[in-house]
């Protein structure tokens, strides 16, 4: 008989990690093979979101926690990683992702990585667009794909990138102020507004790019070259 040990988010069982960058595995669409491994050497833990330990159990890859309401989570995968700490959040307010993120912020991690952030849902793939502004400036929060990766802004960004790449600025709410550098079609004190004026698909010149925000919510995509 494998017994399976819940530990509710006040608990005082919690693991302790010395390094700072989480990777979150959630219940979407994962990157393939290689961006992924790239992505779990860099990582200093690996968490799952409820239903994302279905993904990495079919992943091959096995998490250091599983947090969420578990409600999503299939008994196959519970019996496989019944080793495995998991917290169970049953809070209705909040994603098992920003349940998960939250978490690792708890835990001093201050670089979140998530993959499986959108692919299955459309409504969970746009409502965890809202979860990159929410836990600035806490921690640095950025969604990876297979195609790209996608960042807060808040109200300044630095990044390292190669001339000739392409990004996107996508705003949340209206963005005022914006002014950038190192892109070819620059931005000096404009506005950006979902559904009267977008920035998709700018060129990188120089870098860093720089990008500064006065007021609004603004997101960053930078398309893996």
């Amino acid at each position: 008989m494998i017994l399976f040990f819940f530990f509710e988010m006040s608990s005082k069982h919690t693991l302790t990690f010395m390094s700072k960058r989480a990777l979150v595995i959630a219940n979407g669409e994962p990157p393939k093979k290689m961006r992924l491994q790239a992505l779990l050497r860099e990582a200093d833990v690996v968490l799952c979101a409820d239903g994302g330990a279905n993904i990495a159990l079919k992943l091959g890859v096995v998490p250091d926690a599983i947090i969420g309401d578990l409600d999503s989570i299939h008994t196959e995968t519970l019996v496989k990683f019944h080793k495995v700490p998991t917290y169970r959040d049953n809070d209705d307010e909040s994603t098992d992702l920003e349940k998960t993120i939250a978490w690792a912020i708890k835990e001093k991690f201050d670089h979140v990585t998530v993959i499986g952030a959108s692919g299955k849902r459309l409504d969970h793939s746009m409502g965890n667009l809202g979860v990159l502004a929410k836990f600035y400036p806490d921690a640095v929060v950025r969604f990876v794909d297979e195609f790209g990766e996608l960042t807060y802004v808040g109200r300044e960004l630095t990044i390292d990138v190669k001339k000739g790449e392409i990004v996107s600025l996508i705003p949340l709410s209206r963005c005022e102020g914006i002014v950038t550098d190192g892109l070819r079609y620059a931005l000096n004190g404009e506005t950006l507004e979902l559904g009267v004026r977008g920035g998709t698909s700018n060129v990188v010149t120089a870098s860093p790019v720089s990008i500064k925000v006065k007021k609004g919510n603004l997101l960053l995509f930078r398309v893996f070259a």
